[in-house]
C-alpha cells in the first residue's frame, strides 16, 4: 500500500496530528507481520497519540497568548531508571517499516521545514514532544533558532600566557651513566 497524500491543513499541530494518526495505524497494520515488534504496537499507538494531543493542547495555549517561562523542574534522582520500551536505534521504525514511514517521516520533515513551524518548534515542550518520533523517523533533531546577537558574539580573548620565573642558574641536570655500565635495572648484585 503507498501512503496517500493529505490537503494541506488549516494549522500546523492538526497536520503533525494527522500525520502521526496515520503512522500509528501504519504502525498497527504492519507490525503484526514482525514478530519482534510486535509487542510495540500498542505502546507505539499510544505514544503517537498522546503525542498528538500534546502538540494539540499546545498550539492552543500559543494562540492564546504568550507562555509563561517554564517553571525549574524539581529533578528526582532517587527514583529508578527504566529501561526505554521502544528501541533507541536512529530510524529504526523506518527499517522496520520500509517506505511508507519513509514517506509519513518525509511528510513530517516537510510540514516542520515550513517557517510557520518555527513558533511551535521554538517551544521547549514541542521539541520534547517531537524528539523520539524524530528519531525513530530518522529526522535530525530539532534545534531552537538562535538570537542574531548570540550568533555574532565573539568569545572573550583569551590572557597572555603568565612567563616562567626567571632563574639565576639553569636546573641541574642528572648525572649520565658511563657508556659501560649497564642501565640500574639491568645490573645483578
Amino acid at each position: 500500500m503507498q501512503a496517500q497524500p493529505h490537503p494541506a491543513p488549516p494549522n500546523l499541530a492538526a497536520g503533525i496530528g494527522i500525520i502521526l494518526r496515520n503512522l500509528a495505524a501504519l504502525i498497527a497494520r504492519r507490525l503484526l507481520n514482525h514478530p519482534l515488534h510486535a509487542a510495540l504496537i500498542i505502546p507505539l499507538w499510544q505514544h503517537l497519540a498522546r503525542a498528538a494531543l500534546r502538540l494539540d493542547r499546545l498550539r492552543a495555549r500559543l494562540a492564546a497568548g504568550p507562555m509563561p517561562p517554564p517553571r525549574p523542574r524539581a529533578s528526582n534522582h532517587s527514583g529508578p531508571h527504566h529501561k526505554p520500551v521502544f528501541p533507541t536505534k536512529f530510524a529504526w521504525l523506518i527499517r522496520a517499516l520500509g517506505a511508507e514511514a519513509a514517506a509519513y517521516a518525509a511528510q513530517l520533515e516537510t510540514l516542520l521545514a515550513d517557517p510557520a513551524a518555527a513558533d511551535l518548534l521554538a517551544c521547549t515542550a514541542a521539541r520534547r514532544t517531537l524528539a523520539p518520533i524524530r528519531r525513530m523517523l530518522g529526522l535530525a533533531p530539532a534545534h531552537p533558532p538562535r538570537p542574531a546577537a548570540a550568533a555574532s558574539r565573539q568569545p572573550p580573548p583569551r590572557p597572555d600566557p603568565i612567563p616562567p620565573y626567571p632563574t639565576i642558574d639553569p636546573p641541574p641536570t642528572p648525572p649520565r651513566r658511563p657508556w659501560w655500565r649497564p642501565p640500574p635495572r639491568l645490573r645483578s648484585g
